[in-house]
């Protein structure tokens, strides 16, 4: 009974341990988005050119999900060909 207590004690302390060090290396080094980091450049657009931006991107995310959709049908219209031929052929 006296060393479980002990291992949970330890368990314990360890935890909290690894919390702390796991907070300050946190806001030593953070790992989340930072005012400095990659798009600091995007508060320097204007309002205009943000949303042209944004369009632009959205465009182009809608074009491609028409393209994965045309891919998809074809790759079904291709396969039930082949399905097709096998029936026929391979009874």
């Amino acid at each position: 009974m006296l060393v479980s207590a002990w291992i949970v004690i330890v368990v314990l302390v360890v935890a909290a341990v690894g919390g702390v060090w796991a907070v300050l290396l946190e806001r030593r080094f953070p790992t989340s988005y930072t005012r400095g980091g990659d798009l600091a450049w995007w508060g320097l657009l204007s309002a205009d050119e943000q949303e042209a931006f944004d369009t632009q991107a959205l465009d182009a995310a809608e074009q491609a999900e028409l393209d994965a959709v045309d891919d998809a049908r074809e790759a079904a219209e291709f396969l039930a060909h082949r399905v097709q031929a096998n029936a026929l052929f391979h009874p």
